[in-house]
């Protein structure tokens, strides 16, 4: 008799690192699953097992035992980490904080009662917006935890160039500019 040898492998799990991680019926925030009419939701620290993670997607498949009821769906991927929560692994930061003493809010926008130092690093894990009141990021607490919510975007910063100043540059450019062609066009007309 011949056996083939073969490995067992425990399926992948995530845990959740946002405060709440809402669960969609499809990769989309169009269609969260509703138990009772409210948007089925899991606490951070939450162990959801993963049937299908599609890298391109910004989402997972996952499956939950909800109140002994197996519930599939689709979580967004920067509210959950493979890795166990003591083991967190944090993300490259792209901006800052501005103010010190900022208010860091939870997922709903509800103030929490987290607030960040000036200077901090943060992740824009959907990118900034500076025409929004509210930009997602991602910060780490004081106890070292990896935080995610919003912020007021008078409080934070991209790293990087700031619009202000190249615009700043933009409008000096164009200035000198039109001083430039109406003296040139002044001494043309005296020729």
């Amino acid at each position: 008799m011949m056996f083939s040898n073969f490995v067992y492998a425990e399926p992948a799990t995530v845990s959740v690192v946002a405060t709440s991680c809402i669960v969609y019926e499809d990769a989309s925030f169009e269609n969260p699953i509703l138990i009772d009419e409210s948007p089925l939701s899991f606490p951070h620290g939450t162990i959801l097992s993963v049937l299908n993670d599609d890298s391109s997607l910004d989402f997972i498949k996952i499956s939950v035992d909800k109140d002994n009821n197996l519930i599939e769906g689709f979580v967004y991927r920067y509210y959950v980490t493979y890795a166990s929560l003591e083991q967190e692994v944090y993300p490259v930061f792209n901006g800052s904080v501005l103010n010190e003493g900022a208010i860091i809010y939870d997922l709903e926008k509800n103030p929490s009662q987290f607030v960040a130092k000036q200077g901090q690093g943060i992740y824009f894990y959907e990118g900034f917006d500076s025409k929004e009141v509210f930009n997602a990021v991602a910060i780490v607490l004081e106890d070292g935890n990896l935080y995610y919510g919003y912020m007021q975007t008078r409080d934070v910063s991209p790293y990087g160039v700031n619009a202000g100043l190249i615009t700043g540059i933009v409008v000096i450019i164009s200035c000198l500019t039109i001083i430039f062609l109406l003296m040139f066009m002044k001494k043309t007309k005296r020729q």
